[in-house]
């Protein structure tokens, strides 16, 4: 990830930290769920694969998922990673 993260392994997800988590990632048959520590009010309405996680169980951290099913589903959640590295202090 770089720019100063740490890795902490966990048993279900791997999180990536700076002084707290700002995403966990989770693997999941072939996709691969990010939960970013942001708000839903942060993402616009049209974004694709993602979800609102605020009210359901899951682990790691954060209220904002995205389901990705390829490297072309990561390209328009990189703005996403680094805006919560920037509110979470980066």
């Amino acid at each position: 990830m770089g720019f100063g993260c740490e890795l902490k392994q966990r048993k279900k997800y791997v999180a990536y930290k700076i002084s707290q988590n700002i995403v966990c990632m989770e693997v999941k048959g072939r996709n691969i769920k990010l939960f970013l520590k942001l708000k839903p009010s942060h993402i616009p309405a049209d974004t694709g694969h993602y979800r609102d996680v605020t009210s359901i169980g899951h682990y790691g951290t954060g209220d904002v998922e995205f389901t990705l099913a390829s490297e072309v589903d990561f390209e328009p959640v990189k703005a996403f990673i680094q805006m919560a590295y920037n509110k979470v202090g980066g």
